[in-house]
Parts: C-alpha cells; structure tokens; sequence
C-alpha cells in the first residue's frame, strides 16, 4: 500500500514495531556468494534488513561482504546467510485517534529524516571508522545518533527522536511512537522518505517531496 500524507497514520501509527520477538508477516531471504563472488537478491519490499542465520564458515561482515538497499541485499566474499526483511516494521494501524493524530505530527510534518544523498562520499558526515566506502548503505554517521528533541509548530506538539547506531529511528509525541530505518542515504518510514541535514546543535529535518515542511531539532543526548 503506497503511504500518502492523507493516509499515513493508517500505515505509521502505532508501537513497539521493533521487538526481537519475529512476525509471522516478515520474510526470510537467502543469499549466497559462491566462490568468493558478489551476488544480489531481491527483496520484495522496502524494510528494515538484519542478518538471522550465518549458513557460510566465512563471517557475514554488514558493509563489506554483505548490505542492502530499497530493493535487494547483497553478498560478496563468501558470505552465505538467511537474512530478515522485517515487513512489519514497515506499518501497523492502531485505530485510537491518538495514535492517528501522533502519526500525523511525526511523519506528516515530517519530523523524520534520512541523511542528504551525497555521491562523492567525501564530507565530514562520513568521517569515521564505521564508514566501509560507498557500498555500506546502511551507515549511520557519528552524528545522527542520539536522542533529539524538536517542537513541530503546525501540531503545537513537542517530538523526541531517538537514532540508534544500527539504524533504526524511533520518534514519540503524545504518547506515540512512529518507527522508521536509516539505508541507502534516506531515512525510510514505510514508503515515504526524508531528508536529513546536520545543524550547529543538532538536526534539521523535511519530508523529501515537500522541503517547505521542516523542523529543526537540538541534540539532548
């Protein structure tokens, strides 16, 4: 179902996507690299992907010999595994019109983002040892992760945004909690995507698509 700014609580709202415990509605992808070869397989949707299963003696290392983007993961190196697609991140509608309203504050002001696609990969926001070179699409840069605090004036509504190292994004207002991943130079809420831009103290988000719809964000931890 594509995520319209008019619908997207139906997609967004709601919590606790993240549990470790697996969803029956997740798939399971296996993809090999034979003799040390690079093979990519595809994946069905857009979600949030993490290694399950190592099926090969050579590690399965996240930037070097595996990684994935919008539309396929990829091994190299010898890395065979079974890997997660966690399609249940990618939405969860909760009927209480508070949930409805706090999906609309955090993803239809769009107070969520994505780092600001930069092909050269040269500037400071990939300055760090983390950073494996232009496959490692799912990289995080040093300064994206934490907790921000940002006030969004079209909801008069106050928003905590939480990014970890591994990508995953959590945002809260109201009691709400709307859930979206980092990957390939974009944060990624169910269809719809955001940029990212770091500002003297903290952050500055808006909805790719719409730039006049921005918050600007101060780092708390």
């Amino acid at each position: 179902m594509e995520c319209t700014r008019t619908i997207l609580y139906l997609c967004l709202a709601g919590a606790g996507l993240w549990g470790s415990e697996a969803r029956a509605d997740d798939d399971y992808v296996t993809c090999e690299s034979r003799n040390d070869r690079y093979q990519s397989c595809p994946i069905s949707t857009s979600a949030y992907v993490t290694l399950d299963r190592q099926l090969s003696s050579t590690s399965c290392v996240q930037g070097r010999s595996w990684d994935y983007n919008r539309r396929e993961i990829w091994v190299d190196d010898g890395c065979r595994a079974t890997f997660r697609v966690h399609t249940s991140s990618s939405g969860h509608h909760d009927g209480n019109k508070d949930a409805k309203v706090a999906a609309g504050v955090l993803i239809g002001a769009a107070i969520l983002g994505a780092i600001a696609a930069n092909a050269d990969k040269k500037d400071d926001k990939y300055d760090d040892d983390r950073y494996q070179g232009p496959r490692h699409t799912s990289y995080v840069p040093g300064w994206m992760i934490g907790t921000f605090e940002g006030y969004n004036p079209m909801y008069n509504s106050d928003v905590t945004l939480t990014i970890d190292s591994d990508g995953r994004a959590r945002a809260r207002s109201g009691g709400q909690t709307v859930n979206g991943w980092i990957n390939d130079g974009r944060l990624n809420v169910g269809n719809t995507t955001f940029d990212i831009d770091q500002s003297r103290d903290g952050l500055v988000t808006s909805q790719v698509g719409d730039r006049h719809n921005e918050v600007r964000y101060r780092r708390v931890r």
